[in-house]
C-alpha cells in the first residue's frame, strides 16, 4: 500500500491510501486496490478539473520521507 495525497481545486487536500494511483488518457485521476484474488478495483476516480496536484508518500533523493510530486500531465501510473 501507498499513500497519496491529492490537492483538490476546492482548496483542500485528500489523503488516500491504496496500491496504485494513475492519470488516464482523458486526464482523470484514479486510486485502485486489489480485492483477494489481486485483481484491480478503483476505489476513487476525481475529474481532471477537479485535482491540481498529486503527490506520493516515500523516501526522497535524501532518504527521508516526504511527498512526491506527480507528473501534472501525460499518462502515468505510480506503485
Amino acid at each position: 500500500m501507498a499513500v497519496f495525497m491529492l490537492q483538490l481545486a476546492e482548496g483542500v487536500d485528500d489523503v488516500v491510501e491504496a496500491q496504485a494511483a494513475g492519470r488516464t488518457k482523458s486526464g482523470e485521476i484514479v486510486l485502485e486496490s486489489a480485492d483477494e484474488r489481486g485483481n484491480p478495483v478503483r476505489i476513487r476516480t476525481y475529474r481532471p478539473e477537479a485535482v491540481t496536484a498529486v503527490f506520493r508518500r516515500g523516501p526522497g533523493d535524501s532518504g527521508s520521507y516526504g511527498w512526491i510530486p506527480q507528473p501534472a500531465s501525460g499518462t502515468w501510473w505510480c506503485y
